[in-house]
């Protein structure tokens, strides 16, 4: 009886010993790669945007209107705090209120700043806020062209859908002020803007 414990002992030693360079490889592949931890939502990504805007100055909004704005962002960061970078572009023809001369303003904005996640998960509402600068162009036949910059500030609060694994609708009301002179009267060239954008994620 004790010579076969032995020789089931020495046979299962033998085994351990052809098969310990397979298990230590095992275990140092395991080591070094570990699996990966499952990726986190983050607010980073490309977007482009169209929105719809309201002037605030009640003497700006008769003369050239409401209307389509259009525009491009990128945002850096993590999962909570996240900075933002935009540009858009707005035009329109309007009446100029003096001499009722037809009249066309173009607005450029560069706007930046940081936002903040209010809730993890797939829906991600947010709101920050930033500053601009500002392009304000006026072309009509009484004063012929003048032209203008100025800095800013914007405040904006939204909310962004994942819809796919690296694609986003993203819903947003943006608040932006500016005054400036482009001529001879000081106007508000800020407002409202309610935008929808379509990003991707990287």
């Amino acid at each position: 009886m004790k010579e076969i414990v032995i020789g089931v002992l020495w046979r299962i030693a033998f085994v351990l010993v052809l098969s310990a360079p397979v298990l230590s490889a095992r275990q140092v592949e395991i080591i070094r790669y570990p699996p990966a931890p499952p990726q986190e939502n983050t607010l980073s990504m490309m977007l482009g945007r169209f929105g719809y805007f309201w002037a605030s100055d009640p003497a700006f909004a008769p003369i050239y209107g409401n209307g389509s704005v259009f525009g491009g962002e990128l945002r850096l960061g993590g999962r909570i705090v996240t900075g933002w970078l935009e540009g858009s572009y707005r035009t329109r023809t309007g009446k100029f209120s003096f001499t009722g001369e037809e009249t066309k303003v173009a607005v450029t904005a560069l706007e930046g700043g940081v936002i903040f996640r209010i809730l993890p998960g797939p829906f991600m509402p947010y709101a920050g806020a930033g500053v601009g600068y500002y392009s304000y162009a006026e072309t009509n036949e009484p004063i012929g062209r003048a032209k203008k910059y100025q800095w800013g500030a914007c405040a904006v609060a939204g909310a962004t859908l994942k819809i796919a694994d690296r694609i986003a609708l993203d819903y947003r009301i943006k608040y932006s002020t500016c005054r400036m002179r482009p001529a001879d009267t000081k106007i508000e060239i800020g407002g409202l803007t309610l935008g929808l954008g379509l990003g991707l994620f990287f």
